[in-house]
């Protein structure tokens, strides 16, 4: 039986390989990410409704704003 754990990371592993493979394809990362964002989006109205998913963006933006990712980007970080 596959844990929720594991199927995050099994849908991590291919959600890379599909964007190492459009972009081997020639689609630019940017024009990659638009086309995810925007499928996500869509799917999310579908099922949640749209101001539903417009304020869990908006929380997920704030979240990125106060450093989600800083461990990664670097940003935030003193010298």
């Amino acid at each position: 039986m596959t844990t929720e754990a594991q199927m995050r990371s099994n849908c991590d592993t291919m959600i890379t390989a599909a964007v190492a493979e459009l972009h081997a394809a020639g689609a630019s990362v940017p024009m990659i990410l638009d086309r995810i964002l925007t499928l996500a989006a869509a799917q999310a109205c579908a099922i949640d409704g749209s101001p539903k998913t417009a304020k869990n963006f908006r929380i997920f933006a704030e979240k990125i704003d106060a450093g989600l990712f800083h461990s990664i980007t670097g940003e935030g970080q003193r010298h």
